[in-house]
C-alpha cells in the first residue's frame, strides 16, 4: 500500500515538472504588416508583465515608421517633439530590437522603428504600462492617410 502511494506521488511530481502552468504565456508574439497606408492588424492586445515580440513587416512601397504613445488630447504640430517624451517605451528599461540601424532612440528609449520597403524589424520588450495607446506611422502624410492603430495593454 505504501509503495502505491509513493508511485502516485512520483507520477504527480513528474507531471508537474513536465507540464508548464496552464494559461501562462511565455512570450507574446505579434506580427504587424505595414502597407501603404495601414497596419494589419490595426488593434493589438498584449498582457502586461509578459515578454512581447513584435515583428514589423513592411510590404509597402515606401518606408514606414512604428511609434506607440498615449493618444494626444489636442492637435499636435510636432509629432517627434510629442512622441519622444511620451513614447510607450519611456523608462521601460531594456528594449531590444533588430533594426539594422533603422530605429530612433530618445535617451535610452526607442521612440520609433523605421522599416524600409521589403524589410522587417523585431522589437522585444516586456509591457509594463497598462492602458490604450496609439500606434502610428508619422512619415510625411502617412498618419493623415490613416496609418494608425491601437495597442491595448491589459
Amino acid at each position: 500500500m505504501r509503495s502505491r502511494g509513493v508511485l502516485i506521488l512520483i507520477v504527480i511530481v513528474a507531471l508537474a515538472v513536465a507540464v508548464p502552468a496552464a494559461g501562462a504565456p511565455k512570450v507574446q508574439k505579434v506580427t504587424i504588416t505595414m502597407t501603404d497606408f495601414k497596419f494589419t492588424p490595426a488593434t493589438v492586445t498584449l498582457q502586461a508583465g509578459v515578454e512581447a515580440e513584435i515583428t514589423l513587416i513592411n510590404k509597402g512601397k515606401v518606408e514606414h515608421e512604428f511609434m506607440v504613445y498615449p493618444a494626444p488630447k489636442s492637435k499636435v504640430s510636432d509629432w517627434d517633439a510629442y512622441i519622444m517624451p511620451n513614447t510607450y517605451f519611456q523608462n521601460m528599461g531594456e528594449v531590444e530590437g533588430e533594426f539594422e540601424g533603422m530605429g530612433a532612440v530618445a535617451g535610452t528609449s526607442v521612440f520609433e522603428v523605421e522599416v524600409k520597403p521589403g524589410k522587417r524589424a523585431e522589437l522585444k520588450f516586456t509591457p509594463t504600462r497598462k492602458g490604450t495607446f496609439e500606434m502610428a506611422c508619422h512619415a510625411e502624410g502617412h498618419y493623415e492617410a490613416g496609418m494608425k492603430g491601437v495597442l491595448v495593454v491589459k
